[in-house]
């Protein structure tokens, strides 16, 4: 059965949910140079001696690094999407904020999960702090949303850390809106929640801010960003599963083994010059996404005042409404 033009455009309609949309292939250029200088970083990790794992400590290394290079891959890709949304102000750099004795207590007396009309001074003394992946600002609703992003949630499920963690970010929620406020030419918002994004795309669970990875639309709100995101996810597994069974066949005695890149490339022993300074990848370190451009000149310094009335909380699709 055809269906009819206007039903098509109904239909495109609803899928469309956010004025904004991507494809990966949007950002190929910029995300497969993230994924390359992950995979290379991945590929020159070292390790200290290790009698047990004797010749297998490269194998095992890597394998280890897999797990801090994804998520800062995870976290620098989702800032690279962020910036196609005209709307979001994504702040990916010197993101040390400050939590107080003051917003601590708040979060502690407070079980609704949801506090208003509550902001405290960012420039309070204090030596406990907390430092976001990314702090995402949505100008349009004056709202924003605090990112910590975890390539799997599964470790710290049941655990004090997860709990200790929301504490910390609920916290600096708390703090943010005058540190937007001081630091970023008198940005305001009036909403701020906070989220914990599972790059493993567990079941969320929004009521105590885990969000799968698959949900980043609705954080972002650009359609196509969660696809975007699984391609990459994708593209950075075959590199690596790659780099795993290069060296694998150097370990089992191949002379030619593939590079991440799926090239063929001559064996090096990892102590050897070869390993590190011949290899396509040495000398690569992560990289850094800067924050969006649009912080600049793009505020005007005649801002009204912060607002007092501002509520804080686990983040909500639309946290603005």
């Amino acid at each position: 059965m055809l269906r009819s033009s206007k039903g098509d455009a109904s239909a495109a309609a609803e899928r469309a949910r956010y004025s904004c949309r991507i494809c990966y292939a949007d950002l190929e250029t910029d995300l497969d140079t993230l994924i390359e200088k992950a995979a290379s970083a991945v590929a020159v990790s070292t390790s200290a001696p290790d009698a047990i794992l004797g010749d297998f400590l490269c194998l095992a290394s890597r394998i280890r690094a897999v797990s801090f290079h994804e998520g800062r891959l995870l976290e620098q890709a989702i800032a690279t999407i962020g910036q196609r949304n005209p709307d979001l102000v994504v702040l990916s750099q010197a993101l040390k904020l400050p939590v107080t004795p003051a917003a601590l207590e708040a979060v502690a007396h407070n079980r609704s999960g949801t506090l208003k009309g509550l902001s405290f001074d960012a420039d309070a003394r204090t030596r406990l702090s907390y430092t976001p992946d990314l702090v995402l600002v949505n100008q349009r609703y004056a709202s924003a949303i605090v990112l910590d992003v975890k390539r799997s949630v599964a470790s710290y499920l049941d655990t004090h850390r997860l709990t200790e963690l929301k504490t910390k970010m609920l916290a600096t929620s708390l703090i943010l809106p005058d540190w937007l406020y001081k630091e970023h030419k008198r940005l305001t918002v009036e909403s701020v929640g906070i989220a914990i994004v599972d790059g493993a795309s567990a079941p969320s669970d929004h009521a105590n801010g885990i969000w799968a990875l698959s949900e980043i639309d609705d954080l972002l709100e650009i359609d196509g960003a969660a696809d975007a995101m699984t391609e990459l996810r994708r593209r950075f597994g075959t590199g690596i599963r790659a780099l795993l069974e290069a060296e694998t066949r150097r370990l089992v005695g191949a002379d030619a083994i593939l590079s991440p890149t799926g090239t063929v490339a001559p064996a090096a022993r990892p102590d050897s010059d070869d390993a590190h300074e011949g290899s396509a990848y040495a000398g690569l370190a992560s990289a850094d996404v800067t924050a969006s451009g649009r912080s600049g000149n793009h505020f005007r310094t005649n801002r009204p005042p912060l607002p007092r009335d501002i509520r804080f909380g686990f983040a909500r699709a639309r946290l603005h409404h």
